[in-house]
Parts: C-alpha cells; sequence; structure tokens
C-alpha cells in the first residue's frame, strides 16, 4: 500500500511502478490491470505510461495493457462471461437520472400504493419515494447484504425496503437494464463462481489501484478476489482525502488495507512538490489538529506529516492569507479585487491561474461571486452551477415545446404546486420572451401554429408518424436557432437537450403522437420529466479537452478540484453547516458485513475536516481562506492570525509571477466505423452527432443485423466454453428469443415475424455449416488497437480462430454478398488494419482475413477471403490518417452533398435544407 499525500507524485508513482514491473520482465502488458477512479484519469494515466515508456525506449506494444476504472473492467468481466449473468447483450447501464426514471417506469411494481398516506412507510411523495428508494437499493447492494436477512427484520420499514429491493432488482435484469452498484455486485458474483474466476484471472499478475480512499465494500471485495491467487495487488491512495461517503465510499478499506494480509508493506509519499512551503505547513498543522485516534482498534489516519520539496523554491510573500467581508456582496467584492490585482500586477499570465472553490456552486452559493466579478469585467467558468435553464437557447426551445403540446395556460397544466408550480413560472417568461421576439408573420410562429393545429386536429385511431424529438431537429431549422447553432457552447447545450428528448422518449415510450397518447405526452413530459429536471438542475457542457478555458476564473465545488492544482486558489464555505447523512447507514449497519468502523457522532467532523484539507491542498503559490461569517470552531487553526486581503504586502505579492503547468493533452480514440466512415459519409452529421453529441431521433442501428450478430456470439461464447457438443437448436432458439425480447425493449425499430423467421434461419445455417470450425475459435468481440502519433486507432473484430500456430480473423455481414467495389474496399481496409494490430500483438501474420455473408445460404458464397497485404495497411493507415487530421482541425465542411439516402434519413435535413446545402 502507498500512501500518498497531496501534490507528492502519486500518479507518478503509479506509471513508474508499473512501467518497472514491465522492464524488469515481471508481466507482460496484458497481464496488468490499472484501475483509476475516472475514465479521463484513465486515459490520462495511460498516456503517461506511454510517454514515460517511450523515454527508457521499452518498445513492446503497450495496447494490451488495461488502464481502466473499477466499472469498466466490471464491463469487460461481463462482456467476456454474460451468458453467465443475469443481463443480455447490449444491456444498459443506468445513470443517476435514468435510475430515477427507471424507478418511476415500474413505480407500482417496485413502491407500490401508500399505505397511511406514506410510501414504504416512509415517504409522503412519489419523487421522494424514488430518490429515498434509490438510495437504499445502492447501499444494500454495495454493502452485500443479504435481501433475506433484511426482508425478516421486525422493522416495518425495512421489510418493506427488502420487498422493494426484490422488485427493484427483477424489474433491472428482465428490462435489460443495470445500475452501477449492481455492475460491480454482477462482476463480484462472476469472480465468485471457482471456473470463471480462474478463466478472468489466469492472465491477470498485477493489479494496481489509483483512489483507494474512495472505493466501496464490494470493489474491495472484488478486487480482493481478484488478486486473491496472484496476490499482486498494489493499492494507491490519502486517507485523508476520502470524499466520497455519500456515494458509498468507506475510508475504512484504505485504513484496515494492510490488516488483510500477512505480509503488507505500507510506503508513505510525504513530499509535496506543488505547494509553498508556508501552504504545506499550514494545512497540515491543521488536519493534525483533532483527534483521530481509535480507543476500540485501527486510527482513523495514518500517523504522518506532510514536508515541502527539500530542493524547492520557496520566495518570502504572504502565500496564506484570508479575505473578510463585512457581508457576502463585501466579501465578494474583496475576491474580486484580489483577482483583478494579480492580473493587473502580472502575478498570473492568464484568469485561468485562479480557482474559487466553494462545497457547492448552486446559485443560492455562487452568486455573489460570478456577480462581483462580472462588475469588474472577469469572466468566470462554473459549469457545474446546474444553470443550464438559464441559457437562452434552453429558455426558448422548451417555451416551444410547451406552446406545440399545450402546456400553458391553465387548462393544460393541472393542479401545480411546489417544483412544478416553479417549472411553469419559468415556461410563461420564456412564453412571454417567445411572443414578443418571433409572433407572426416569422417562420418561427407560423410553425408552431401549424404543428398545434395538426395535435388538435387528430381524431380518434389516429397519429402522427413524428416523436418529440422529431419536433426539435424541425425547430432547429428556424431561425433563431441556426444562428444559435453557430455557438459552439449555445449548440453544445441544444445537444444536451437532444439527449434528454431521447432519454424520455425511452423511457415513458413515446415512440410517436397519437389522438390517445397526447394528453399523457404533455403531462409526462412536463409535470413529471422536465418538472425533475427543473427542480434538480444540470450542468453545462464542460469540454474535456479544455476543461479551463483561458481567460476566465475557475468557480467549481471542492470535490470537482480534487486531484487538480493551480496557482491561486481561493476557498470560501468555512461557516456552512456541512452535516454527513447517516440515516442509511444506522438502518442497514446491521446487516452489513462487517461492524461499524468510524462513531456515528464524529464522522461529520472526520468528513468536514476531509473535504477542506483537499481544498486547501490544491494551490501551488497562493492559499486565501475567504468567509464574511466567523469559521466553524474547527478552522480556528488554520484561519487566525493569517494576514488578511488587502491589508498584507502587496509589494512582495505583486513582485512574484506564477506560472500554470500545462496539462499533457489526452490522445482520443477513433474507430473505423464509428469515426472514419461517417465523417466521410458527411462530415456536418459528424459535426453534430459525434462531435457535438446530438442523439438522433431514431435509432440507426438495424434490428435485423444486430439479432444474428448477437446470437452468433452467443453461440461462439458457447463453444469457447467447451459445451460446442451440448449446442442445439433449442439451445439456439433460446438465446435468439433472449436477444429479441431485449431488443425490443431498446430503441430500436423492430421487425416483423416473417423477418424474424429469416433472421433465426440465417443464425442456423451458418451454425450448421460451420460447428466443426468452431473448436478453433479464440477469441470473440475482439477489441484491436493501435496508438498513432496524435490518436489511437480502435476497433472490434467479430472471431479470432487459430489453430498450429496460425490466425485467422472473420467479420460477419448480415446481407447478401456485396459486389460494391466502394465497400469491399472499405472493408479490405478495416480487416488489413487490425490484423497489421494482431500480428503486432501474437507475433505472428494473421493466414486469412474473411468475411461472412450470413444471407447466403449456401457457405461457399458466404466466405469471402480477403488477402493480406501490408502495402494495404500502409495506405489505409494514410488515408486514416487524414481523416483524424481533418476532424482534430475541426473541418467539417461538406465538399460533396452526400447520397440522397443519406440525406432523406438524417434528422438535419431541414437544416441543410433551410441553409441551401441540400
Amino acid at each position: 500500500m502507498v500512501i500518498a499525500g497531496p501534490g507528492s507524485g502519486k500518479t507518478y508513482s503509479i506509471v513508474l511502478r508499473a512501467l518497472n514491473l514491465l522492464l524488469l520482465g515481471k508481466a507482460e502488458p496484458s497481464q496488468m490491470v490499472l484501475c483509476t477512479f475516472t475514465e479521463k484519469a484513465a486515459f490520462e494515466m495511460r498516456d503517461r505510461i506511454g510517454a514515460a515508456a517511450r523515454k527508457v525506449a521499452f518498445e513492446n506494444d503497450l495496447s494490451e495493457l488495461h488502464v481502466t476504472t473499477l466499472h469498466g473492467l466490471c464491463n469487460r468481466f461481463i462482456a467476456k462471461h454474460r451468458h453467465h449473468s443475469p443481463l443480455g447483450n447490449n444491456y444498459e447501464t443506468l445513470d443517476e437520472l435514468t435510475q430515477l426514471l427507471f424507478i418511476f417506469e415500474h413505480f407500482d411494481q417496485i413502491v407500490g400504493a401508500p399505505e397511511n398516506d406514506l410510501f414504504l412507510h416512509r415517504w409522503k411523495t412519489k419523487w421522494t419515494a424514488i430518490e429515498g428508494a434509490r438510495n437504499y437499493f445502492d447501499k444494500i447492494t454495495e454493502e452485500l447484504v443479504e435481501i433475506d436477512q433484511l426482508a425478516g427484520s421486525a422493522d416495518p420499514f425495512l421489510r418493506s425496503i427488502a420487498g422493494a429491493y426484490r422488485a427493484y432488482e427483477s424489474a433491472l435484469y428482465q428490462n435489460n437494464r443495470v445500475d452501477f452498484a449492481h455492475l460491480q455486485r454482477i462482476a463480484y458474483d462472476l469472480l465468485a463462481d471457482r471456473t470463471i474466476c480462474v478463466d478472468l484471472t489466469k492472465d491477470i499478475r498485477y493489479v494496481l489501484v489509483d483512489e483507494y480512499q474512495d472505493t466501496n465494500t464490494v470493489q474491495e471485495q472484488l478486487l480482493l478476489k481478484l488478486t486473491e491467487h496472484s496476490g499482486n495487488l498494489c493499492v494507491v491512495g490519502d486517507e485523508d482525502q476520502s470524499l466520497y461517503r455519500f456515494r458509498g465510499a468507506t475510508v475504512r478499506n484504505i485504513l484496515e488495507f494492510p490488516t488483510r494480509f500477512s505480509r503488507c508493506p505500507v510506503i508513505k509519499l510525504t513530499l509535496n512538490y506543488r505547494s509553498h512551503r508556508d501552504i504545506v505547513e499550514r494545512y497540515d498543522r491543521w488536519m493534525a489538529s483533532i483527534d483521530w485516534s481509535n480507543p476500540n482498534g485501527t486510527a482513523f489516519r495514518y500517523d504522518k506529516t506532510i514536508q515541502p520539496a527539500p530542493d524547492g523554491v520557496h520566495p518570502g510573500y504572504p502565500a496564506v492569507m484570508s479575505i473578510w467581508g463585512r457581508d457576502h456582496r463585501d466579501e465578494a467584492q474583496r475576491f474580486a479585487d484580489l483577482a483583478a490585482f494579480l492580473k493587473k500586477e502580472g502575478v498570473v499570465e492568464d484568469y485561468s491561474q485562479i480557482a474559487l472553490l466553494l462545497h457547492s456552486v448552486r446559485e443560492n452559493h455562487s452568486r455573489s461571486y460570478l456577480s462581483a466579478l462580472e462588475a469588474r469585467g472577469i469572466p468566470a467558468f462554473c459549469p457545474r452551477a446546474r444553470a443550464y435553464f438559464d441559457n437562452p437557447e434552453i429558455g426558448l426551445i422548451l417555451a416551444c415545446f410547451a406552446l406545440i403540446f399545450g402546456w400553458h395556460g391553465d387548462g393544460g397544466r393541472g393542479q401545480l404546486a411546489g417544483a412544478a408550480a416553479d417549472l411553469a413560472r419559468y415556461v410563461d417568461r420564456n412564453l412571454v420572451e417567445l411572443a414578443a421576439k418571433f409572433a407572426p408573420p416569422l417562420p418561427l410562429a407560423h410553425q408552431l401554429r401549424r404543428w398545434v393545429d395538426e395535435i388538435a386536429a387528430l381524431e380518434s385511431g389516429q397519429s402522427l408518424d413524428l416523436r418529440p424529438a422529431d419536433y426539435f431537429y424541425r425547430i432547429l431549422a428556424i431561425d433563431p436557432f441556426p444562428g444559435f447553432l453557430k455557438n459552439e457552447n449555445r449548440a453544445r447545450n441544444l445537444a444536451i437537450f437532444s439527449q434528454l428528448l431521447n432519454t424520455f422518449q425511452n423511457y415513458y415510450h413515446y415512440n410517436i403522437v397519437t389522438f390517445g397518447n397526447r394528453e399523457y405526452l404533455r403531462f409526462h413530459l412536463f409535470n413529471s420529466f422536465f418538472r425533475l429536471l427543473y427542480d434538480g438542475g444540470i450542468n453545462e457542457y464542460e469540454d474535456p479537452d479544455r476543461p479551463f478555458p483561458k481567460g476566465h476564473v475557475q468557480v467549481m465545488t471542492i470535490h470537482q478540484a480534487k486531484g487538480l492544482e493551480f496557482p491561486v486558489v481561493v476557498v470560501g464555505s468555512l461557516s456552512k453547516q456541512l452535516s454527513t447523512s447517516k440515516r442509511i447507514d444506522r438502518d442497514l449497519s446491521p446487516f452489513y458485513r462487517r461492524p461499524v468502523f468510524e462513531p456515528e457522532n464524529r464522522i461529520t467532523l472526520f468528513d468536514r475536516m476531509r473535504l477542506h484539507y483537499v481544498a486547501f491542498s490544491r494551490p501551488q503559490r497562493l492559499l486565501v481562506l475567504t468567509a464574511h461569517e466567523p469559521p466553524k470552531d474547527h478552522f480556528a487553526s488554520i484561519w487566525q492570525g493569517l494576514p488578511q486581503w488587502p491589508y498584507v504586502e502587496t509589494e512582495l505579492l505583486a513582485a512574484q509571477r506564477f506560472t500554470l503547468r500545462e496539462r499533457m493533452p489526452v490522445k482520443k480514440c477513433y474507430s473505423f466505423t464509428g469515426d472514419l466512415k461517417i465523417y466521410e459519409t458527411c462530415p456536418r452529421q459528424y459535426q453534430f452527432f459525434r462531435e457535438y453529441d446530438f442523439t438522433p431521433s431514431r435509432s440507426a442501428v438495424i434490428f435485423f443485423g444486430l439479432l444474428v450478430h448477437q446470437t452468433i456470439e452467443d453461440i461462439h461464447r458457447t463453444a469457447m466454453d467447451g459445451q460446442l457438443d451440448n449446442l442445439n437448436q433449442p439451445q439456439i432458439r433460446f438465446f435468439f428469443e433472449r436477444n429479441f425480447r431485449f431488443l425490443c425493449l431498446s430503441d430500436v425499430r423492430p421487425i416483423g415475424d416473417a423477418a424474424k423467421e429469416g433472421a433465426f434461419t440465417q443464425v442456423m445455417n451458418y451454425f450448421r455449416q460451420n460447428q466443426a470450425e468452431m473448436r478453433r475459435v479464440i477469441q470473440t468481440e475482439v477489441d484491436v488497437s493501435l496508438e498513432k502519433d496524435g490518436y489511437i486507432l480502435v476497433g472490434k473484430v467479430d472471431l479470432l480462430m487459430g489453430q498450429d500456430n496460425k490466425l485467422e480473423l472473420l467479420d460477419f455481414k448480415t446481407s447478401e454478398r456485396s459486389t460494391d467495389p466502394t465497400l469491399l474496399s472499405t472493408y479490405e481496409d478495416q480487416l488489413c488494419t487490425y490484423a497489421h494490430v494482431l500480428e503486432r500483438r501474437h507475433g505472428k501474420n494473421p493466414e486469412r482475413l474473411l468475411l461472412y455473408w450470413t444471407a447466403e445460404p449456401d457457405k461457399s458464397a458466404a466466405l469471402m477471403e480477403i488477402p493480406y497485404r501490408p502495402d494495404r495497411v500502409e495506405a489505409a493507415g494514410r488515408r486514416f490518417d487524414q481523416v483524424v487530421t481533418r476532424i482534430q482541425a475541426r473541418d467539417f465542411t461538406v465538399n460533396r452533398t452526400p447520397e440522397s439516402k443519406v440525406c432523406k434519413e438524417c434528422d438535419l435535413k431541414a437544416l441543410c435544407g433551410a441553409e441551401g446545402k441540400i
């Protein structure tokens, strides 16, 4: 275990440790797993290992090094043994929003009717019951609670929660959905099976885990099972920076880790290479100022002293100071004055070197600071203020939807109270704006009236072949929306709106507008869906490639700042009454697998200290504590005696020059099908649906092809399990019907009975004619990747076969054999490139590259061999490089109009038509 204090080079240490294992020949890249807390951290670590490997001339292929999140690792395990799990192909993982919507969708099944005006004996309203139950469901799963024991509780609430949990879990699997907690639980259950565990772990020799202090119980158990055989587990973290109790994390995992093994060396990294000496000494003394002892066992903090790097340069100036305001406006004004001073005097080169950290950046917490900065002409960047609905383009599009579906006036809204009434006032303000600026004869008013009349004119049994998202894309073609789309930030906000509409359509099952559903659609869209979103707030878009835009002071939460550093950090929220929710643990802890660790009466103070410890350790050169009310008592040792801005030695401060360390840009991944093919078809489609991440109104995925493909994959996985001799038509029919049922639950347009039987015929034809070949299957759904200078090429091969030291690649096409030379050329480029990647990975030339056209009844016609030509690999690489260069240059100019079929099926056809592009 490595205890890594702030600024101690934690990530760099993991990178060097991993590279050292490779250099010493202790493992191949494919035998190592590195787990991080976020996908972004995983990408950064992957690139840093690659850069370090190049520096020491390590030339082995690193594409098979597994750098991932714990959730990504679980997905990998489930993908390999999905047929041994309750999930089907293309299962959907619920996020926070869709998990709530899923419970809403199955509310009667999961929660049921209220008793004595209370849902589940506790909650008064439907939405509080949904949110409350969700939190209990997550905790039950993460703590591996035995549900039968919970159901036997004497407490009627706990018995109700146990019943609701069973119904929730059943509904998840019936609908091929999984939440993050169950994703981990399913992976844990796979590892609990001895045979599956051997298969999953036989090629894993070393596991390194970052941010171990933020793991929960099921994650800890999963990692222990993963390394049970090898014993090679290295965890890195800092108990002082454990912030995610509210997400189920427990600091006990890192505090008790050494006691789990007979021998576990503990290494402490305590030199801080980030911050000025005065900053380090201040926050270190402060963190040690409270009692962390545990009379009943392991202490709640490791004994350590963080020290500044001995070879660091620490000039004499006020590196730690305070701001004290008469009220919140005066405090904010002084903060803005400080920011202006630092920029004017050249102490900072850019406002992006200054960060304000608060426990929350919701409007009521951040508004005074943002207003003060605005008054001084200083731009601020605060995307997580949940101010999405404050953007004019969103207010206007929502007003358009309110008009189209009749959510205005007394008759169209029903009885309103609370959050729904707040939403109504917001919509009304935007309706007034809409009427004032876009009244007849302007095109928007005319088109809105036409749509309103079309819906109103529907008679019993009639429908419109339109869904809510179709109206959205038609609105985008009418002024002022084309103008909004020319502004990238506004375009990305509208892209988020398209994603929300897609979520609504999926979870409320509104595929078209009909006479029978128009009233329900209006109610569910506004009184339920948008009410929930408006009440909770939505964050604005953040560019992962440019997280800290130049010229803006960064305003963020302390949680958001974890792992970051800035030359100047101003920390607020010192007088806020921050509390830690303990009720769920109080209710469920008797059913946990281990006894309670931290005393309940000390948890809130521990969490407050850890939260601000993270904040105080972010600055490189200047730490400022700001308040207008007396800070809480536990801040006394760091607050008292600080020099106060502006009454500090400003001359010394003005003489300093703070620089911002440039972060290494993360390499992006690009694929043949997901990038090259879309871009070459239409660069504008790529810009909207890949770059901006608009969600299409309807899925472009073909049901038939997926059904055939997924069932053939099930056959291959059965063959790899050694069960090929037990495979017969009834078993294949079971796979087929299961895949069909799950596809029907997705947003893919279903097929009729005749097409369904045609798909099954293709599957059986393939099975009967290729059964003997299946014993040579090595892998199915093989991920391939190749690191290039400025990006990473990724892809997936359907099947990898081998025998007698030979390799064969096979890709399935669920159509008749094509004679289109352009299409075949693209397939050849793709297969040759993937073959080149696998040649580097396995150290041998692929013997054959094959396409299998499953619609051909005879194998001789179905099987097409493509020669492996190294020169083709080079040519395909040049072609791909050229496309990626244009994408990275953000060149989305349409120089050649796509085929009419492409435009006819595209959601952007109205916009492109209005602009004269087609």
